[in-house]
């Protein structure tokens, strides 16, 4: 059922649960088989999306043409199809695509962007049918979620289905839009407000006429390179079995010069909502106004973790949010100088989590990428590579334990290619006796 708290085998921590892998046993068991796709490393940023026993994903064809596929979470044919006859994304590896499923059954489709003017945003035109989409979406449009100047688009799903789209934008500052979607109207609403004009500076000041136009949920005024320099920041979303909605986010609040290879942020964020986030408080139950940033003040989130002595980098730019067996959010990162930390909310305070996770440390199967938003310690135990992981259904996941994620079968036997053919696996644990 939606909003039960993670099984114990999700929420279990590092030594307990390197452990328990090591006499863990799963069935796996593939549920789409599909040879001939476009043999290129993008194929790892297929990311599948489950609904009604039906697994939905966007992969590329040769020459990078965009197709959706629709297939059976039991086994069988998958059906497949061109998002838009003709439509062809761009080589630029940041241009990913996510899909999700509302309510009504209606396919929302978002991607294709690296600095876009408005989210690009598909919507199949009749339920649960892949077979055709509409271009919906605008620069003053509400039929598309909201953000300016956007990049790393990604969906939650929401007690009774209900789609939330979080994206890193970069007008009038840099930060996140976080929108929720009405399913009847098929409208978008921002969770957030226009950045107030005293709090904007110099040339931001000067576009404070444009802000009413493009809100935002998350933000700061600071930057690699200086002031409303470059951030990545990216929200992650879930909810408690008491259907709370919690929110994490990483910015970085003190400027730095030129990331050099290597972002970098400062704080972590955190927030709660009972009403579906039109309201937000921290963690003690005070109530703070949208929109939300590391600043004191009326605005102020709550500040898990923070790190800002010394020279950079400090925090990985991705924070990490789950709830675990008790029905408490635990918010996660990496510092590049002392490592994994964790901390659970106990009682309005944040504690530490009894041993702290290595949160998406870099092995030799982890992708040194700007965007690993996917690297969720509650994945640990389930014997996935870096790559893989980046793949798995998270909502799927946090709602019953099964994880489904794409691999490719002929990586080891082809080397540097091998993407050519792709499968997606649903790895389910045996229970003990």
């Amino acid at each position: 059922m939606f909003g039960q708290a993670l099984p114990t085998f999700a929420a279990a921590k590092p030594e307990a649960a390197k452990k328990n892998a090591e006499r863990r046993k799963f069935t796996d068991k593939v549920v789409w088989d599909f040879e001939g796709c476009m043999d290129h490393p993008r194929s790892q940023r297929v990311q599948p999306f489950v609904h009604e026993g039906q697994v939905y994903a966007v992969f590329w064809m040769p020459g990078l043409k965009t197709y959706v596929v629709k297939a059976p979470l039991a086994g069988g044919k998958g059906e497949t199809a061109p998002l838009m006859p003709g439509h062809v994304t761009g080589e630029d590896p940041h241009r990913g695509y996510r899909i999700a499923v509302d309510p009504t059954g209606r396919v929302h489709v978002v991607g294709d962007m690296h600095g876009s003017a408005w989210v690009k945003h598909w919507l199949s035109k009749k339920p649960k049918d892949i077979s055709a989409f509409e271009f919906a979406c605008g620069p003053d449009s509400n039929a598309g979620p909201a953000g300016a100047e956007v990049t790393y688009p990604g969906f939650f799903r929401g007690p009774e289905g209900t789609l939330y789209h979080s994206i890193r934008c970069g007008i009038p500052a840099m930060g996140v839009a976080i929108s929720v979607l009405d399913a009847k109207t098929q409208t978008w609403s921002i969770l957030g407000a226009s950045i107030p004009r005293d709090q904007l500076e110099g040339q931001r000041r000067n576009m404070a006429a444009k802000t009413g136009k493009h809100p935002v949920s998350i933000w700061e005024d600071n930057g690699e390179g200086g002031s409303y320099g470059y951030m990545q920041p990216h929200a992650k979303i879930v909810w408690d079995r008491n259907k709370r909605m919690h929110i994490a986010c990483s910015v970085l609040n003190k400027n730095t010069p030129s990331a050099q290879g290597r972002h970098t942020h400062t704080h972590v964020l955190y927030a709660y909502s009972d009403d579906g986030g039109k309201t937000i408080r921290r963690g003690d139950g005070t109530e703070i106004r949208w929109p939300m940033r590391a600043e004191e003040g009326p605005y102020q989130g709550d500040v898990v973790y923070a790190e800002t002595e010394g020279n950079p980098p400090w925090l990985k730019v991705v924070a990490g949010l789950r709830i675990d067996d008790r029905n408490r959010p635990v918010v996660s990162c990496h510092s590049f100088k002392t490592g994994g930390h964790s901390k659970v909310l106990e009682k309005g305070k944040w504690v530490q989590f009894p041993s702290d996770a290595p949160i998406a440390t870099k092995t030799e199967t982890t992708p040194d990428q700007d965007d690993d938003d996917d690297l969720d310690d509650d994945l640990s135990e389930f014997g996935l590579t870096g790559s893989e992981r980046r793949t798995v259904a998270m909502d799927h996941f946090r709602d019953t334990g099964e994880v489904l994620f794409v691999t490719f079968p002929d990586m080891n036997r082809r080397k540097d290619k091998g993407f050519g053919r792709i499968q997606f696996v649903l790895r389910t644990p045996l229970k003990g006796k």
